[in-house]
């Protein structure tokens, strides 16, 4: 990390402070406090809000400056504390979607259109990113480097049983009732844990369904069977 600091600094003719660092580290802090404040409203049934429109605002952080988004998500915020809660309950089944990073949105909206309610993404592009828990000292690297090390694995970094453990913990907490874990064609790095994290997770008492797709929809109706097929099992 000290390495990169100083590649970093080279490369753009700048020097980094702790100042620096430290106001860096609390402005994504908010950030990602101000996701999970939105997250959480997901543990309602039902959610207070859809998937699609939670990773529209994700989308968005990746292309902001995260002082701005920081401003509009309070907003988002505020304006749905004032909302009158929907009192009627929604028996689609909740849905924790894992695996590849996924960049079309459309792909989240069509699930939902099918009757599914996304509830959580364990994605890299989604609620991965702003799981990161960064504890300040007065080594703001070492604070840095350790939160890095200490996240939730992704596939690539070969630790299926904490990743496992972390999914089946995320799933109890948004009372999910089933596991869509979509890999990219030929990414063999999700691909490889595929059978072994379905295993394990269906030996946890949840029902999982894989698939593989190009980025996109695809075969879209191909999909729509299988994942209508996986509602009815869930729903049986």
């Amino acid at each position: 990390m000290i390495k990169l600091n100083t590649a970093l600094e080279t490369h753009a003719s700048i020097t980094i402070s702790d100042i620096d660092i430290k106001n860096a580290i609390s402005i994504f802090s908010e950030s990602r406090k101000l996701y999970n404040q939105l997250n959480s409203l997901r543990t309602e049934n039902p959610p207070s809000i859809t998937a699609t429109n939670l990773m529209k605002i994700t989308t968005d952080f990746f292309k902001s400056d995260p002082k701005i988004w920081n401003a509009k998500t309070k907003g988002i915020l505020e304006n749905k504390k004032m909302q009158t809660p929907n009192g009627a309950i929604n028996n689609n089944p909740r849905i924790l979607l894992s695996g590849s990073p996924l960049h079309e949105i459309n792909f989240i909206s069509f699930m939902e259109e099918i009757g599914l309610n996304i509830v959580y993404e364990d994605l890299c592009t989604g609620s991965k990113f702003f799981d990161l828990v960064i504890n300040e000292s007065h080594d703001l690297i070492a604070s840095l480097s350790e939160a890095y090390l200490n996240r939730t694995p992704c596939a690539r970094m070969m630790q299926i049983k904490e990743r496992v453990d972390q999914i089946y913990k995320t799933a109890e907490k948004f009372e999910v009732d089933g596991v869509i874990y979509h890999s990219l064609k030929f990414c063999d790095t999700c691909l490889l844990d595929v059978p072994t994290l379905k295993t394990m997770l269906t030996e946890k008492g949840l029902n999982v369904l894989f698939i593989e797709s190009d980025g996109g929809l695809g075969n879209s109706n191909q999909i729509r069977t299988r994942i209508e097929a996986f509602s009815e099992i869930i729903r049986s």
